[in-house]
């Protein structure tokens, strides 16, 4: 994470639970960035993560998926990640800084 603030990034992440779940997951981690919450999946259907690369529609399950958004509010990078949670920091970085 240092990387990519270091770059000009900030990092945020999204999840379904509630907030008082990602508090508790937050604290127990240790993470250093907020986690907003998205109970509707308004976020995660605006970045069409509810689908699988493979086409297979997950219903309100919103895949892991990592988002570089450029000062224009654009999606200037993205990996959808479903079978994992890696985060390739090189390639994040490289990402935020051509952004």
């Amino acid at each position: 994470m240092g990387a990519i603030q270091a770059s000009g990034g900030r990092v945020v992440a999204v999840s379904t639970d509630s907030v008082a779940t990602s508090k508790s997951l937050a604290s127990q981690l240790k993470l250093g960035f907020p986690i907003l919450e998205d109970r509707d999946h308004r976020l995660g259907s605006a970045f069409d993560v509810v689908n699988l690369p493979s086409g297979m529609n997950m219903g309100p399950v919103d895949n892991h998926s990592i988002f570089v958004i450029d000062a224009s509010r654009h999606v200037a990078w993205k990996q959808l990640a479903a079978d994992s949670m890696h985060v390739p920091v090189d390639q994040v970085v490289a990402a935020v800084k051509a952004a």
